[in-house]
């Protein structure tokens, strides 16, 4: 739908269903993304909005707001590119407890800035984006920023919070690094030399809109078909199995927590070579993991139930014809259910190239865009009835994970800033989702960081703990017997 005009400073269009469903999922729980920063240096927070500003200045959606028109339908809304960033300053967490397995660490850390680091990722992937009376509901902007700062041991953390009903993951990357690179210049005295983006200020149209012709022709009866063949066959799946007293605590609030494991330079450096000679991708056999260690699950070896579904991500710029420019800002992903047993005795490396294969297929197929109206069906009914899932959990497949390359998370570049660690975006998960979403990124030095993001009291944190320890090592094994 084209944007429309209401006055002389902003624009505004009917949201997609895609961005109505993650606007509500976000509302829910499902799509809180948040990027964390933690410096050893203190930072002005004019010097912040400084640099929140020049971003903004770039790209409409960060500008933007979920907003209810005249119709009561939800909209987008771009602000004109003056417009002032969300900036709210927090008190440094109150830590107790050291770093333990699954925990973000810091290199060289010995003055807790790791603890509060992994205090901060907990608590803001919990805090919901709400509207200036506390209300999660409209008018809501798509960005956010945090700052925590101590002054007595002059540390800094600044939290980048992504609403997923206007952003995505690659937005998330794009506007982090070009947040970074302006703060570096403003502490330095420097002027900001941002790339200029010549469609800084328009409203792109909804990734239904960008489908390329001919790619998503189902009418209203395939979808309907389609969409009761996907319920269906839900029930030949299994989930991870949920902790044993949940169901005595499913009153209890949903929260996300995350655990994060750095693979090493070395493991790193053996895993990829090894994917290159098992002629397979990264994805797959971070997939091929997470799926022989769940079927390798007492509960579920014991009952023989060996099939399990996964979401494949996918960022579809490059699919649209004509193709986005990468760094384009908005919600460009779409997600690709797939099915997957694993029969016992089946070797890594040949579930990893099954992984690989099928998911090739489904590309191949375009079902990254042929499926967006049979998932939005989906997800909308089950956002509307949790009780359609196990339990009322609100799990709909094992986990969420992207087949693009994983991106590159450096920042020794930023000297003037004294970048102690950037962490993330890590998506939460305590509404809608997996039972677990992975978040994977190349870290200083090659190493693969893996994070899961999992909802709370579906599972505990030691059961995940001992779920991706499980994982880590059967990758490691697995990359040392190639």
């Amino acid at each position: 739908m084209a944007p429309e005009a209401p006055n002389g400073d902003a624009l505004t269009r009917v949201m997609g269903p895609s961005e109505e469903n993650w606007t509500k999922a976000t509302a829910l729980g499902t799509g809180i993304a948040v990027m964390t920063i933690a410096m050893r240096r203190l930072v002005e927070s004019h010097h912040v909005a400084q640099a929140c500003r020049e971003v903004m200045y770039q790209h409409a959606m960060l500008r933007a707001q979920a907003v209810e028109n005249a119709k009561g339908k939800l909209a987008i809304l771009v602000k004109n590119d003056s417009v002032a960033p969300c900036l709210e300053i927090c008190p440094w967490p109150q830590t107790s407890s050291s770093c333990e397995a699954g925990d973000v660490t810091i290199e060289g850390d010995d003055d807790g800035l790791a603890d509060a680091v992994n205090k901060v990722v907990r608590d803001e992937l919990n805090i919901p984006f709400v509207n200036s009376e506390n209300n999660p509901s409209p008018p809501l902007d798509f960005f956010q920023v945090h700052m925590y700062t101590e002054t007595s041991r002059s540390h800094t953390i600044i939290v980048l919070r992504f609403h997923s009903g206007g952003l995505d993951r690659p937005s998330a990357y794009i506007a982090s690094r070009q947040f970074l690179t302006a703060l570096n210049a403003i502490v330095d005295g420097q002027t900001v030399g941002l790339p200029l983006n010549h469609g800084k200020d328009a409203i792109l149209p909804t990734i239904e809109e960008l489908v390329p012709k001919g790619k998503s022709s189902k009418n209203i009866f395939q979808k309907g078909f389609d969409t009761v063949g996907y319920a269906l066959s839900a029930n030949k799946y299994t989930l991870l199995p949920f902790q044993p007293s949940f169901g005595e605590q499913k009153k209890e609030k949903f929260k996300s927590d995350i655990l994060t494991y750095s693979l090493g330079t070395v493991e790193t450096a053996r895993l990829l070579e090894a994917c290159k000679k098992e002629k397979t991708t990264l994805a797959a056999a971070l997939g091929a993991a997470f799926l022989k260690t769940a079927a390798n699950v007492k509960e579920l070896k014991d009952k023989k139930k060996d099939e399990f579904s996964f979401t494949s991500l996918v960022d579809c710029r490059k699919y649209f014809e004509p193709s986005l420019s990468a760094d384009t800002i908005g919600n460009f992903v779409a997600g690709v259910p797939q099915g997957q047993q694993v029969k016992e005795g089946v070797s890594f490396w040949d579930l990893a190239r099954s992984v690989s294969a099928s998911t090739a297929k489904e590309l191949s197929k375009s079902k990254q865009f042929s499926e967006i109206p049979v998932l939005n069906m989906l997800f909308s009914q089950v956002l509307k009835h949790p009780n359609l899932t196990p339990q009322s959990s609100m799990r709909t497949a094992l986990f969420s994970l992207f087949v693009d390359e994983a991106p590159l998370q450096l920042y020794k570049e930023y000297q003037r800033l004294q970048v102690a660690a950037v962490a993330g975006p890590f998506p939460s998960m305590h509404g809608v989702g997996p039972c677990f979403a992975v978040s994977e990124a190349f870290c200083e030095g090659n190493n693969l960081s893996i994070s899961l993001i999992y909802p709370q009291p579906v599972y505990t944190r030691s059961q995940m703990q001992a779920y991706g320890a499980s994982a880590m090592e059967l990758l490691n094994t697995a990359s040392l017997d190639s």
